[in-house]
Parts: structure tokens; C-alpha cells; sequence
């Protein structure tokens, strides 16, 4: 009898020390896991979000070149985004469809989300106003216009004349390459 309250009393020890263990491990497991599928469901809703953006905006990029590291367990898509990557370049013979590989890139993130009812015609459609186009190109217009002035004044009160205008504008180009 004494002997089997012996064990009773090791293992209410051992339960009391154990469990709380155990379940703080499967806690920070649940954590990690969620963590993970969290940052993966970001940068997806990121490429969804800003995919038919012109111009390309700066969280489109950036959520493509961490694809690597959220992904990095999941060979499919980091193939889908080597593809598409591939067909980003001009020289490449894909260059001319890369929305298909855009396509399937999305549509495999899609997948290893739980989207599996999201089809890539789904993923291609896109709402955007008018208003936005056309705001853009005013924008546009009206940058492209105050580069033209800047461009052609030494100071606020006076311009270059051609020539000089040309060996500053030559001299930009030699000092920035991107002018």
C-alpha cells in the first residue's frame, strides 16, 4: 500500500513539473507556427493588393524578394517565384507572358494558404478607378514638366542657354548615369 502511494506522490510530482513543460513547448510551437502563417498570409494579401499597380509600388518589390524566407520550406512556390523572376527579364523568352508566371506564383501561394477555391482567373481580375489613372498622369505630367524647367535653369531667375543646357545635362548624365 505505502509503495503505491509512492508512485501516486512521484507521479503527481512529476505531473506537476512535467505538464506545465510540456504545454509551454506546445505553446511556443503554436506560436511559431502562427507566426510563420501570418507573415505568408501578409505577403500574399501585399502581392494581391498592389499585382496590377502601375507603377510598381515599393511594398510590390519588397514582398517579392522575401518570398524566399517566408516560403522557404515550400518548394513549390519558391520555383512559381523563380519562374517569375526569370520572366521579369527582358531578355528572357518569357518575357512577353510574365503574367501568366505572376499568375501562377499567386495561385500556388493561394494553395498552400487554404485558398484552394481561388482560381487564377479570380486572382486576374482587378478593380481599379479611373481617377487613379488619371491622377497618376497628371502627376506624371506635372513631374516630367518640373524636371524640363529645373532641368533648363541655373537658378530660379535664369535659364541655360542650349549649350549650356546641354553640357549640364551631359555633365548629370556622366555624374548620375540614370538622368
Amino acid at each position: 500500500m505505502e509503495f503505491i502511494q509512492l508512485l501516486i506522490g512521484i507521479g503527481q510530482i512529476l505531473a506537476v513539473a512535467v505538464i506545465p513543460i510540456i504545454i509551454w513547448f506546445g505553446g511556443i510551437k503554436y506560436q511559431n507556427r502562427k507566426a510563420k502563417r501570418d507573415a505568408q498570409l501578409n505577403l500574399f494579401l501585399t502581392l494581391m493588393a498592389n499585382r496590377k499597380s502601375n507603377p510598381i509600388t515599393k511594398e510590390w518589390v519588397d514582398a517579392l524578394n522575401t518570398i524566399d524566407v517566408v516560403f522557404q520550406d515550400n518548394h513549390k512556390v519558391r520555383h512559381a517565384w523563380r519562374e517569375y523572376l526569370d520572366s521579369l527579364n527582358e531578355k528572357s523568352p518569357h518575357f512577353q507572358s510574365n503574367n501568366a508566371f505572376l499568375l501562377d506564383l499567386l495561385s500556388e501561394m493561394a494553395m498552400v494558404l487554404g485558398y484552394k477555391n481561388l482560381k487564377q482567373t479570380e486572382i486576374d481580375r482587378f478593380y481599379s478607378p479611373k481617377y487613379f489613372g488619371s491622377q497618376m498622369s497628371r502627376q506624371e505630367i506635372l513631374f516630367q514638366e518640373n524636371l524640363r524647367v529645373l532641368m533648363h535653369s541655373k537658378n530660379c531667375s535664369e535659364g541655360f542657354s542650349e549649350e549650356e543646357y546641354q553640357t549640364h545635362y551631359n555633365e548629370l548624365i556622366e555624374r548620375d548615369g540614370n538622368v
